[in-house]
């Protein structure tokens, strides 16, 4: 390796030339004793060469942080894009900059005559259906109620007794039998009896026998007298839960619900037609004129919620994914600078952080979101809009060795720096760590107070 000679040798070189022209042009002016002439010219000495020397720097010792700078602006935490869902002409804008709205109010709309007719006319079916639902109910309520009361007269009708005493008679009737059978029995085996007497019990056991056939008759229309009033019971129950049935489908209303969807679908196409404030806040901006026509979901109206004010930036992705929520942040005024001021990241979009939405029906908003919480508190006068410069630190590598960026030189994807020693330069390979905007760290290579000559 060649080395360079050091400067020292090179300044006593150049100011011996210096020295040994000097001589030589004394010698013209005045040498021997000869006087120069007073017409001739006098000659223009040659100016000093000016050594080039490489700037110098010093290993030192202390912090290396890395930050990310970037730009935002004062923004409301809850902002949010309005737009109509359905082109066309527009009718009226009832809203204007700077207007304070509640959540409502209707701020822009469409021109949708038929559709407002349709809705008219629909209102006044849906009307009629509920009538003709409360009247049908009535019925249905009514019919429930009779069957109730033919039911309730059927079970009350139902009587065990007669049964019972069709069965006490047939069994007395039984029991009368068997008594004028023993007599006439009895008779026969009394020789002495008379003929006419014999005649008498048999009359009697003939008389028995008929009213056992007459009780076991009525006992048998009782039975089914008993089956009968089962059989209408059961048939009236039946009716009853017939007209039970009928009054829950006339209660569910289908008919009433089919008109109210029928109505809810032109009431949505309205809406589609319509702006309407989704909160309470202040409008923003006004990109709509009436009479113009407009594409759906094209943006018309920005309306905010004055109340909370943040900080928003919008970042590439290799800025976004350096960084994460909950992150400490500090912010500066671009037009007031000098104050600065804490804060933290509250949201990143996905994937880079929680992400979120500024509503269901809008896209997902891309910002950053920063809170600072010492902007209701400071002094500073501020507006929405007005731009910030927003710092963040990284990463940072404390009580190490550093160097300026310019100090350190890469070649072919190796760092080296020249070291400036007694006897010369040497070139010094040396592993690099956390670099900032002006710093570099050193791992390995050099130590604190060695000088290095920058390229």
């Amino acid at each position: 390796m060649i080395r360079r000679k050091p400067i020292s040798r090179l300044l006593f070189v150049f100011i011996m030339v210096g020295a040994v022209f000097g001589a030589t042009a004394c010698d013209m002016m005045g040498g021997g004793g000869q006087a120069r002439s007073k017409d001739e010219p006098t000659p223009t000495p040659i100016p000093t060469s000016v050594v080039p020397t490489n700037p110098t720097y010093v290993v030192q010792r202390g912090d290396v942080i890395r930050e990310l700078q970037f730009s935002g602006r004062i923004a409301p935490v809850v902002e949010q894009e309005l737009f109509f869902r359905a082109g066309g002409y527009v009718k009226e804008v009832y809203a204007r900059r700077n207007d304070q709205v509640e959540e409502g109010d209707l701020l822009a709309e469409l021109e949708v005559p038929d559709l407002k007719n349709q809705i008219t006319q629909k209102e006044a079916e849906l009307e009629s259906v509920r009538m003709d639902q409360k009247r049908r109910i009535t019925e249905a309520e009514n019919n429930v109620r009779a069957a109730n009361l033919r039911l309730s007269k059927l079970e009350a009708s139902r009587s065990a007794s007669q049964l019972v005493g069709a069965r006490i008679n047939l069994e007395q009737a039984r029991m009368a039998l068997q008594d004028a059978r023993a007599e006439y029995n009895k008779s026969l085996d009394r020789e002495w009896e008379e003929e006419a007497v014999r005649e008498g019990y048999a009359r009697a056991v003939r008389n028995a026998e008929w009213n056992v056939e007459k009780a076991e008759a009525q006992y048998q229309d009782a039975l089914r007298a008993q089956e009968r009033i089962n059989y209408d019971i059961e048939l009236a129950e039946m009716d009853l839960d017939a007209a039970e049935m009928r009054l829950a489908e006339i209660e569910t209303g289908l008919e009433v619900t089919r008109t109210v969807l029928s109505l809810k679908r032109l009431e949505d196409q309205l809406s589609d037609a319509r702006v309407t404030a989704p909160f309470d806040g202040e409008i923003l901006s006004v990109n709509v004129i009436e009479g113009r026509q407009v594409q759906a979901y094209n943006p018309v109206i920005i309306l905010a919620d004055m109340t909370e004010l943040e900080v928003s930036a919008d970042l590439l992705d290799s800025e976004m994914s350096e960084l994460s929520e909950e992150m400490e942040v500090t912010v500066e005024f671009v037009n007031q600078p000098g104050e600065a001021l804490s804060g933290f990241i509250r949201r990143l979009p996905y994937p880079f952080g929680g992400g979120g939405l500024s509503d269901a029906e809008t896209e997902e908003d891309s910002s950053v979101r920063i809170t600072v919480p010492a902007l209701e508190s400071t002094d500073i006068e501020y507006d929405v809009g007005d731009r910030l410069r927003i710092t963040v630190e990284i990463d940072r590598s404390e009580d190490t060795l550093y160097l300026p960026l310019q100090a350190v030189r890469t070649f072919e994807g190796r760092s080296f720096v020249v070291v400036q020693e007694e006897t010369g330069q040497r070139r010094i390979d040396v592993r690099i760590g956390l670099r900032s905007d002006e710093r570099i760290e050193i791992l390995e290579g050099v130590s604190e107070g060695q000088t290095v000559v920058a390229p």
